[in-house]
């Protein structure tokens, strides 16, 4: 279960004569506390940053750490505090604290896959024990390779000199050989490097096949998404109608080697049917599950245009990013993980619950929401 923290507006100072107006549109769902004796980093293969605070004040002390997160995709954050003197109420901090972080880290409220905990440490028995025990936020995530480093990383696997250590794609794609002639709309931005080298593979090893009719590769930049109806806008978008492997690769790499990770999927799939309006009932969808699309303000221009979206959701481990769900909800289309298929979503109704990858989900007020996380022992 999750706890619900209401974050109000609410005026800050800064500084001596500086007043900040915060607003938080949108609640934020924290995980029930934690309690552990003393807070240790864990191991889930994220990049980590502590952001400190002194105990009992909601000061961050290291700000200049805060800002290198802000180009980074951010996967978990824990609050962590300690409960001395035992049993005070610590929410009025903890409230306070939150809204620093905030200020300096708004990303890190933005994504409705992040997952949130509070974490009280019990063990300290003194205050001179206190400074013992790390105070403030510990921030995991997923740092942002190098162009560099995501080009010799693809190419090892197509080149076969490594195995992909997450075979999501080529699982979704062995699992699916009725798929033929597909419109593939698929992100190309920083951290989607395993799974570019994935297609790619797949490409080389079944040129023959010619799995493969259209392929758009998306990479945007800016947030300014449109269906593509009044006129075309490539910004971010690259396309190829080739089963040539080669060519293939060579624009991947063109691809990837502008943008950020701003995810424009819907906006891709728009120029994709608009393009190749003969094809729109075989787009596959390639996507991130630890980015949120950004363009989801487009969603019922795409349920107008029946295309029923098969996406596949690259990155699932305990969690998925419900917006995935709720886009192929709406355009009637189908979700694929490397583990699993889930095809009959457009059955699913407010109150029903399913489970999809050892997590359990619900439909609530339109929405799918994750209610169970996946047991990772």
């Amino acid at each position: 279960m999750k706890t619900i923290l209401p974050l109000l507006l609410i005026f800050l100072w800064i500084g001596k004569m500086t007043t900040a107006q915060v607003s938080m549109r949108e609640n934020i769902r924290f995980n029930d506390t934690v309690k552990v004796e003393k807070y240790k980093t864990i191991e889930n293969g994220f990049s980590v940053t502590k952001i400190r605070m002194t105990p009992g004040e909601h000061t961050i002390l290291n700000p200049k750490d805060v800002a290198l997160l802000k180009n980074q995709t951010i996967i978990q954050v824990d609050l962590v505090y300690s409960d001395y003197p035992v049993g005070s109420d610590f929410s009025e901090l903890n409230r306070k604290r939150i809204l620093e972080l905030y200020i300096l880290l708004p990303e890190a409220f933005n994504s409705s896959i992040i997952d949130w905990n509070i974490v009280k440490q019990t063990g300290v028995e003194s205050t001179n024990e206190m400074q013992n025990y790390f105070h403030g936020f510990v921030v995991y995530y997923r740092k942002m390779p190098t162009f560099q480093e995501e080009h010799k990383a693809i190419l090892d696997v197509v080149d076969r000199k490594v195995s992909p250590q997450d075979s999501s794609i080529l699982k979704v794609f062995e699992r699916q050989p009725t798929w033929k002639n597909m419109l593939v709309v698929t992100d190309v931005t920083g951290s989607m490097a395993p799974y570019t080298a994935q297609i790619l593979l797949w490409i080389k090893a079944n040129q023959k096949l010619k799995t493969f009719k259209q392929i758009v590769f998306f990479n945007d930049d800016e947030e300014n998404s449109n269906t593509q109806t009044n006129s075309y806008d490539s910004t971010g978008i690259w396309t190829i109608e080739s089963s040539n492997a080669d060519k293939v690769i060579d624009l991947a790499f063109k691809a990837m080697e502008k943008g950020n990770h701003i995810e424009n999927d819907l906006e891709a799939v728009c120029y994709a049917i608009r393009k190749y309006p003969e094809n729109k009932n075989n787009v596959v969808l390639i996507a991130d599950n630890w980015e949120n699309p950004c363009d989801m303000k487009l969603i019922e221009f795409l349920k107008q245009q029946k295309v029923p979206l098969k996406i596949v959701v690259c990155g699932v481990k305990d969690r998925m990013n419900t917006l995935y769900l709720d886009l192929a909800y709406a355009t009637g289309g189908s979700v694929h993980t490397m583990e699993e298929d889930l095809t009959n979503i457009a059955q699913m109704g407010n109150g029903k619950t399913f489970k999809l990858n050892g997590m359990t989900f619900m439909m609530s007020a339109g929405k799918f929401i994750q209610i169970e996380k996946k047991n990772q022992n």
